[in-house]
């Protein structure tokens, strides 16, 4: 059985742009936001997924609403692709948790990533659970989610390890297609719509 994944990290947004911890919560498109958004339906639509998966936070529901609607499709609602919930550290900057004395990491799988979040295994378990459970129905389906989802998905998906995770540079808007044939994953495509544009493609780095 071939199930093919097209993966979608949401477009920009507010917090992005400050480089500040949203997991669980939400923040607004930028305007680079706002016409990435427009790029990724777009995208979505023409890759013509027979479903379409997402977070249930706004910045991912509205590019998967807006595909659905003109796929003549209904976007299933998937808690397991919300982003890494970072506990007290949400809503905050770097230095900002520093200043509050706060533990913050990224470095150790297993703990939290601050107090009161999840860890980096945490998510990667969800996001795999989500994954075997769509590879068992096979098809094509689009994904759209979070860079913490984001990554998990793809080093489970192509076989890597957990740590592998930080190989990728995956940005507000990023597109990966995968191609999984009898436990098999490969790449088929790593891209931003927006790449191409010179006023966008140096955009900030993904935290």
């Amino acid at each position: 059985m071939e199930t093919r994944f097209l993966i979608v990290r949401h477009p920009e947004t507010l917090a992005n742009a400050t480089s500040r911890y949203v997991g669980r919560g939400d923040a607004p498109y930028t305007a680079l936001g706002a016409q990435q958004a427009d790029l990724l339906v777009s995208e979505v639509v023409s890759w013509r997924p027979e479903r379409i998966a997402s977070s249930p936070l706004r910045r991912t529901r509205e590019v998967a609403d807006a595909a659905a609607r003109q796929l003549g499709l209904c976007a299933v609602i998937d808690e397991r692709l919300t982003e890494l919930d970072f506990g007290r550290a949400e809503g905050m900057t770097f230095a900002e948790v520093t200043a509050a004395g706060l533990e913050f990491d990224f470095e150790r799988a297993e703990a939290p990533v601050a107090p009161g979040g999840e860890s980096r295994q945490d998510i990667y378990l969800r996001s795999v659970a989500f994954a075997l459970e769509q590879a068992q129905v096979g098809g094509t389906l689009a994904v759209i989610t979070h860079g913490g989802v984001f990554r998990s998905l793809l080093v489970h998906l192509l076989g890597l390890s957990l740590d592998a995770i930080w190989c990728f540079d995956i940005r507000p808007g990023q597109i990966a297609e995968v191609r999984v044939s009898d436990g098999h994953g490969a790449l088929v495509a790593f891209r931003r719509p927006d790449a191409d544009d010179p006023e966008t493609a140096d955009d900030e780095p993904n935290r």
